[in-house]
């Protein structure tokens, strides 16, 4: 199967997918050069023997979520960390329904006392005089946990989950493609890259049915963003054509200026304005009687006068 990796850069993290994922048997497993960076597998322990899927329910407390990194096959378990910032967990944090998928209530997590403990705390067991009846009614006794190495990496031994991510990489990178493929040259370079070779799912084809509409999107977009540029084009002109007016008066009034003639300038905190009559002419300076300014006599550039408002 050939890749594109050169125009598409994916996450490379799928996550949902339909049980199909399992059925369709994949071509040859995980290349180098493939575009899939990892890939996510259910584990889910039924009476202490772990099996591995593409697809599982996280609010069930016998289902974990671990992250596949490929080619390398590191693990790592995809819980989050205890919410709204918590440093520690809380024993009612056990309800997925709730809170989600915690470190609080994986079973790769244990308290720092000891995984005993963590089986204790976590399903709120009245044992080991670890929780009190008020404790477990509250569910509010706080702990901390760390990763139990040995545990996850049992569990991904005995389910086979990094053989399974690697045998699901072809499918899952071809599902990847078409579900990123919504532009004209990703629409073609997707078909370009699987028809005729790799496609267990007949995806070229639905490719091949949203091609046009994606060149109508694309061609509509390309003139919307035509005529945008023209108005900020025209806009810009017209702001031009102002300036250059507004210039050209200013040029032409202090062309005109005589003695006797009221002008106005700027002052230097570039918000009060001065208001004054001429009183000499010898440019490029005149000399301007100020009403409302100190020293109320002075010479000033012309290129600084204003009409008056």
């Amino acid at each position: 199967m050939r890749y594109l990796a050169q125009w598409i850069l994916f996450c490379g993290l799928v996550t949902g997918l339909p049980a199909l994922a399992q059925q369709a048997a994949p071509v040859s497993g995980y290349r180098p050069g493939s575009s899939l960076r990892a890939v996510p597998v259910y584990l889910h322990n039924d009476d202490g023997r772990w099996s591995a899927s593409l697809t599982g329910d996280l609010k069930d407390a016998a289902t974990e979520l671990v992250e596949i990194a490929l080619p390398s096959g590191s693990v790592r378990a995809l819980t989050k960390p205890p919410p709204s910032g918590r440093r520690q967990c809380l024993t009612k944090m056990k309800d997925r329904s709730e809170f989600g998928y915690l470190e609080c209530n994986s079973a790769f997590y244990s308290v720092n006392k000891g995984s005993a403990a963590a089986s204790t705390l976590i399903r709120g067991v009245l044992t080991l005089g670890i929780l009190t009846a008020a404790d477990a009614a509250s569910g509010n006794t706080s702990f901390t946990v760390s990763i139990d190495q040995p545990t996850l990496d049992s569990a991904v031994a005995e389910s086979r989950a990094v053989a399974l991510a690697k045998e699901s990489a072809p499918l899952l990178e071809y599902r990847n493609l078409y579900a990123n493929a919504s532009t004209p040259l990703h629409l073609r370079a997707f078909i370009a890259t699987f028809e005729g070779s790799y496609d267990p799912e007949s995806l070229v084809a639905q490719a091949k049915e949203k091609l046009p509409a994606a060149i109508a999107r694309e061609e509509t977009q390309v003139r919307q963003q035509a005529m945008e540029a023209a108005t900020r084009a025209e806009v810009q002109r017209q702001q031009e054509i102002r300036r250059q007016a507004e210039e050209d008066a200013l040029i032409a009034f202090r062309g005109r200026l005589r003695p006797g003639d009221r002008v106005a300038a700027m002052w230097r905190d570039g918000r009060n304005l001065l208001v004054g009559m001429v009183v000499e002419m010898k440019p490029p300076l005149a000399y301007v009687q100020w009403e409302n300014a100190t020293p109320a006599i002075q010479w000033i550039r012309l290129d600084n006068l204003l009409p008056p408002r």
